[in-house]
């Protein structure tokens, strides 16, 4: 099955790393998030997003490997056959 890739979008705000500051009743601070008007709706960050990242990767690598196997055992086959070809034609002068 085809890897689905997520087109990710940044979030995007008016005022980014903004904050107001609103005091405690035992004298402590809370800074509370103050972005102003969201311009883009940014991808979540979510383990299903992240998982579904990890999931096409671990697929890419699974498939490398195979692939490598695979050339491994048809160079490992060439070489058998013309190290065979290489002691007829050696048997034959």
């Amino acid at each position: 099955m085809a890897y689905t890739r997520t087109n990710w979008k940044d979030h995007v705000v008016q005022r980014p790393k903004t904050f107001t500051k609103v005091e405690n009743s035992d004298g402590s601070v809370t800074l509370k998030d103050a972005p102003g008007e969201v311009l883009q709706q940014g991808t979540p960050q979510s383990a299903t997003n992240f998982n579904h990242a990890e999931e096409g990767l671990e697929a890419s690598a699974i498939a490398f490997d195979m692939q490598s196997t695979i050339d491994q055992a048809l160079l490992r086959d060439a070489l058998n056959r013309v190290e065979k070809l290489e002691a007829k034609v050696n048997a034959l002068s």
